[in-house]
């Protein structure tokens, strides 16, 4: 019995990460549950804290590339680090201009985010949301690791996407 416990829980875990503690999570009025951001929505502009403390906006990169990938993630989030490397792989495959990506943590513990960085060697702009800049907020982010890909018009073409869909928009331009 506990191997099978231990066999779900596992499976639980690789699946996503819930962005906050179930007993953190705040109920949404049911007016701003209508308003979930969804493909073919314009972005919503977020802001962050980067590592050196000064603050990144999403709209200083949405219309330079063709597109921008961001990518909710954290230290602690076990399918979120397995995504690194698939982002590392996408990013070098794009020619200049045509991706950029942007990591925005929820990580509480600066610490440990600033940790992960230093091991995990993101070459695109990063940034961790804090209680002034409350990014996951605005994109409905209930699990993680979660990716909205924007293109050059800032409209949203897709939500938690897998990597062959990421790959396929990607090449379609």
């Amino acid at each position: 019995m506990n191997r099978y416990l231990l066999f779900i829980a596992a499976i639980l875990l690789m699946v996503a990460c819930a962005k906050k503690p179930a007993e953190q999570q705040e109920e949404q009025p049911v007016q701003e549950q209508q308003e979930q951001v969804v493909d073919s929505t314009m972005f919503l502009d977020i802001t962050g804290v980067m590592p050196n403390g000064e603050e990144l906006s999403l709209s200083t990169l949405v219309g330079k590339t063709d597109y921008v990938l961001v990518d909710f993630w954290a230290s602690w989030c076990n399918p979120c680090r397995r995504f690194v490397p698939v982002l590392k792989e996408i990013y070098a495959s794009q020619p200049a201009g045509h991706l950029q990506i942007l990591s925005c943590s929820v990580d509480q513990d600066i610490m440990a985010w600033q940790v992960a960085l230093n091991e995990e060697q993101m070459p695109w702009p990063q940034m961790r949301e804090d209680a002034d800049h409350p990014c996951s907020d605005k994109y409905q982010v209930q699990f993680i690791p979660h990716t909205v890909l924007i293109d050059r018009d800032g409209k949203i073409v897709g939500v938690n996407l897998e990597e062959p869909e990421i790959e396929e928009i990607l090449l379609g331009e």
